[in-house]
């Protein structure tokens, strides 16, 4: 360690220097190199959403193994360069998967430059349904403990529009359900109208005369 006692700062800096460019050196070196490594490829869905809905929500990325230059891998890591795969399900009622012949062309494209070597699954999972729209009049909502409700109501408006996936919106109870929130007095008052996940009804709130049984 005698060498590097008592020496100018000068000294210190250059050594810095010269071990910064060694590194720099080494690590631009090591990526023009080929590697095999795990990416997450973004996916881009295209069909038609006003006419049809995914049950499921719909994968965002795709992981697969891939092997290539370390700059272009570096590159793909940080998201730069990386384009979406671009997707086009034909989204009929009862469409259960996106075959491999599909969307793995459309990865290979996203991918250019880089070889893929392992796909994550043969198959994506997909659930697609048909818009529908049902108008269905209102009521008030059963207690939890089953008895009858404490009021009658009078609705403004008396019916109400839900929307969503086709097999869901068949299901929905006629008249529909609106509940009294615990406290609530007779009068007027303003009801939240609840619905499923992916169903929307036509308005959020509902005015309601409440009177006493």
């Amino acid at each position: 360690m005698h060498p590097f006692i008592s020496q100018e700062p000068v000294f210190y800096r250059a050594a810095a220097a010269c071990l910064l460019a060694a590194g720099l050196f080494w690590q631009m070196n090591a990526l023009n190199k080929t590697y095999s490594t795990r990416l997450s490829c973004p996916l881009a869905w295209h069909y038609d959403t006003a006419r049809y809905v995914s049950l499921r929500p719909l994968p965002a990325a795709v992981p697969v193994v891939v092997t290539g230059q370390g700059w272009r891998l570096l590159r793909a890591n940080l998201g730069m360069g990386l384009h979406p795969a671009e997707l086009h399900p034909v989204p009929r009622p009862g469409t259960r998967y996106l075959s491999a012949s599909t969307w793995q062309h459309s990865l290979q494209r996203a991918l250019e430059g880089l070889q893929v070597d392992e796909w994550a699954s043969d198959t994506l999972r997909l659930t697609f349904d048909r818009y529908a729209t049902r108008r269905l009049p209102l009521a008030l909502a059963a207690p939890d403990s089953g008895r009858a409700p404490a009021y009658t109501a009078r609705f403004e408006p008396t019916s109400l529009t839900f929307r969503g996936p086709a097999s869901v919106v068949a299901r929905l109870p006629n008249p529909y359900p609106v509940a009294v929130p615990a406290g609530t007095g007779p009068g007027a008052a303003r009801l939240a109208v609840r619905a499923p996940a992916l169903v929307r009804p036509a308005a959020a709130q509902v005015r309601a005369e409440l009177r006493p049984r």
